[in-house]
């Protein structure tokens, strides 16, 4: 008897756990984007030698990030899936509709045949059974096998963990939409496309109607950016008064503060005149049911940010390259403000060169945002910390925030990357799948009494990857392999194990604590506004290839 032979002896015993009849959804939706990585040996579903031609082998492979191990998953009237790849194009297939066990699953041109149609069902934990209608034979990786390269094949469902997927959409969901707290988000979808070239149509597109200083224009409107939109010099120079931040050596230069009053900021340093371009530091006002995206992967906003406020909603801001605000003039102008508003989504943008806060979101609540796949660019001239890092990234104070901020890349910064929380309300984020790097200060700061899940980040060459002080908030993360203990707690709240955060090179100290207030709120969080983690080992590729704008986005 061979090893699949002895395999499939062994299971027989456990093939009355039977699926459901009908198909069982897990958390998959219609249209959204995954991995697909084995449950027994963390081995990613993939086309063998990224091919493109029909007939070309299915593998469990190391996973790398590559399209050709990401899958479509398009639902049909009766609730089965066509699994399409990434790369490919082509759907997972069982060659001839074969019903012997054995038979090693291959891609093949869609064609909307039983043999491509799979029930994705719910496993538990994240994951899913693929299970072919055609066959009613599980997708299932040979021998238990843990080499790169083995073959995927279908066979009796026993519910083995080489028979179990788990979905890691964290990054690759966005794609098709937005995924955690903003995943309801959709925009200005079913309503007018506007092409917008210059300063005067932007502003227009993005708020048609204003009373008291609010916009009133809830119109659903895709506005479609095409080009750099150049705010520079639009409303002339102004004068205010403030101070440098600190006095740095050539070849930095030094940063300074506008701070009329003198108060806090500036106490006790020298004044100083500060003249700054008055356009960044009047943002432009966003309606209700908005979508503003970048044509192509070279389109943005230069020299003016956006500003979400007085109950603004569902608004969609992504694909565009946003800079050059006042850069080295701290209260010169942020890129995107979030200050009482709902349903956001904030994906694949660049942030260059701001003066103040790339995102901010405070006082008001910033409730069901999702931050994904961008690039903030922390690299300037100016530096409160004299070392070319950015210290004013992402400020998220506003009360009862309710964010997930997953797949960044977040590089060159000193601090507040990001800081969240505020005494004013509770925040509940989820950090998840980042990746930070070259930080010569701190990335995560936080306040009471914030709720910070934090899991499968990476840190690469940063001081201090969680800053500890006397007004922390609450944060639950592990560096490196959750405990078992751990793992018991995150398996009642969020009935999945907790994925660790690496940090490279290893720090002296850590700061990573497991308080239970987080799992105690996150319990409450619908499991589909939650993201489910990939490994943190694999942040520095999958991030890297992903973040900032992208040519292939559409509205």
């Amino acid at each position: 008897m061979n090893l699949l032979d002895s395999l499939s002896a062994a299971g027989l015993a456990l093939a009355t756990l039977a699926l459901p009849a009908a198909p069982a959804f897990a958390a998959v939706q219609d249209n959204s984007t995954s991995t697909l990585v084995d449950a027994n040996a963390g081995l990613c579903m993939g086309v063998a030698g990224s091919n493109n031609a029909s007939g070309s082998l299915i593998q469990a492979q190391g996973c790398s990030g590559s399209p050709y191990q990401t899958w479509k998953f398009v639902a049909d009237s009766a609730g089965y899936f066509q699994v399409i790849n990434a790369g490919s194009g082509m759907c997972l297939d069982v060659p001839g509709a074969s019903k012997a066990t054995g038979t090693n699953l291959q891609q093949w041109g869609c064609a909307g045949s039983d043999n491509q149609k799979w029930n994705l069902s719910d496993q538990g934990n994240g994951q899913v059974a693929l299970i072919s209608k055609a066959t009613g034979l599980a997708a299932d990786v040979y021998g238990a096998g843990t080499a790169n390269g083995t073959r995927v094949i279908q066979w009796t469902w026993a519910g083995a963990n080489n028979q179990r997927w788990k979905l890691a959409a964290a990054t690759t969901g966005s794609a098709s939409g937005p995924v955690g707290f903003g995943r309801s988000v959709t925009g200005g979808a079913g309503g007018q496309r506007v092409t917008v070239k210059t300063p005067a149509e932007l502003e227009k597109a993005l708020c048609a109607t204003s009373a008291g200083g609010t916009c009133t224009d809830t119109t659903p409107r895709i506005i479609e950016v095409s080009g750099v939109i150049d705010f520079t010099g639009s409303q002339g120079p102004a004068t205010g008064i403030g101070c440098y931040t600190a006095v740095c050596p050539a070849p930095m230069r030094s940063e300074r503060i506008l701070d009329p009053n003198m108060s806090a900021q500036c106490a006790g340093k020298p004044q100083i005149n500060i003249t700054y371009d008055k356009a960044g530091s009047q943002p432009l006002v966003v309606g209700s049911n908005k979508t503003l995206i970048g044509l192509g992967a070279s389109a943005g906003i230069k020299g003016r940010g956006v500003r979400l406020r007085g109950g603004a909603s569902n608004v969609i801001i992504r694909n565009l390259a946003i800079s050059d605000i006042n850069p080295g003039i701290v209260w010169g102008g942020d890129a995107i403000t979030l200050d009482d508003t709902d349903r956001v989504w904030i994906d694949h943008n660049y942030f260059a060169r701001i003066g103040r806060q790339m995102i901010v979101a405070g006082w008001g609540k910033a409730s069901n945002v999702t931050i994904s796949n961008n690039e903030f660019d922390g690299r300037s001239d100016f530096s409160v910390t004299c070392n070319g890092a950015h210290y004013w990234n992402l400020l998220l104070i506003g009360a009862n925030d309710s964010m997930t901020i997953v797949g960044n890349w977040l590089h060159h910064f000193s601090g507040r990357a990001p800081k969240i929380g505020t005494e004013k309300g509770s925040s509940s984020v989820q950090l998840v799948n980042n990746f930070f790097e070259n930080g010569p200060g701190h990335a995560l700061a936080t306040a009471a009494p914030a709720r910070v899940l934090v899991e499968g980040n990476y840190f690469k060459t940063v001081n201090t990857p969680i800053a500890s002080d006397s007004g922390s908030g609450y944060v639950f993360g592990a560096l490196g392999t959750p405990s078992t203990a751990v793992g018991s707690s995150c398996q009642a709240a969020l009935q999945r194990n907790c994925v660790g955060n690496i940090v490279d090179p290893a720090p002296a100290s850590s700061h990573f604590t497991q308080d239970s207030a987080v799992l105690d709120t996150f319990k409450a969080v619908p499991a589909a506004s939650r993201v489910t983690p990939y490994p943190a080992a694999d942040v520095p590729t999958r991030v890297r290839a992903n973040a900032g704008p992208r040519a292939t986005l559409t509205p």
